[in-house]
């Protein structure tokens, strides 16, 4: 039992349980399929957030992927360091006794993994993951919109010009890596504080009114109020 506690499967091995498993459209997984149901896995070799969809295009850089993608060991994709941005995610958790095995996890990306349900009942995780799949352009603005209200309440904290976000994105990776973080430790403003921290500095007397009207029109946009 102590073994079982400590022991967490890879990413691979919970990818293997899971790919050819179906949710049906009253929330239980089946093992073929039927009018309704939908896959868990989209495409095997493509790993994937299994409610979102988020995908990592780095993905296709790594040397080994041409090389595994049509042999029978192809499944070893998922265990490729581009594909650590999914987190295991119980379906049902170890304080609702919930085990460290496959079938008792999802592979899904940060959001994803905050926002699912936490119950006894596995049905309403599978409810959430069908829910998540339909509405993904909803959530994925919502998302967006969230993001972006944390980096430019940031930034105008910091006194950062937020007409220059772009670039903040853009140097992204190197951030990334001088703060020594993976992808998956990141909060929302842990990301937006690195977005911030690479954008151009902010002075206000070198504004021209046009720009003065974007910015406060961008912050108007995330219910910011905005005086300079």
């Amino acid at each position: 039992m102590e073994n079982n506690k400590k022991y967490s499967p890879s990413r691979k091995q919970i990818a293997e349980y899971w790919k050819d498993k179906y949710i049906s459209k009253d929330f239980k997984i089946i093992d073929f399929y039927e009018e309704g149901a939908e896959p868990v896995i989209t495409d095997p070799g493509e790993p994937e957030c299994w409610a979102c969809a988020m995908f990592n295009h780095r993905i296709y850089d790594n040397p080994n992927y041409d090389r595994l993608i049509n042999t029978n060991n192809y499944m070893r994709i998922w265990n490729f360091p581009e594909v650590r941005y999914l987190q295991k995610a119980h379906i049902k958790s170890k304080m609702l006794g919930g085990e460290n095995i496959p079938s008792n996890y999802f592979l899904l990306c940060k959001e994803c993994h905050q926002e699912s349900p936490d119950f006894a009942d596995n049905r309403y995780f599978y409810a959430y993951i069908r829910y998540v799949r339909k509405n993904a352009y909803k959530i994925s603005e919502r998302r967006n919109k969230k993001m972006m209200q944390a980096i430019y309440e940031i930034a105008y904290q910091m006194n950062k010009n937020i007409l220059t976000v772009d670039k903040g994105f853009e140097k992204i990776p190197l951030v990334s890596k001088k703060m020594g973080l993976h992808i998956t430790s990141f909060s929302l403003y842990t990301y937006a504080a690195a977005v911030v921290d690479s954008m151009d500095e902010l002075n206000l007397k070198q504004l021209s009114k046009e720009d003065y009207n974007k910015m406060k029109s961008e912050f108007s946009k995330y219910d910011i109020y905005v005086d300079f």
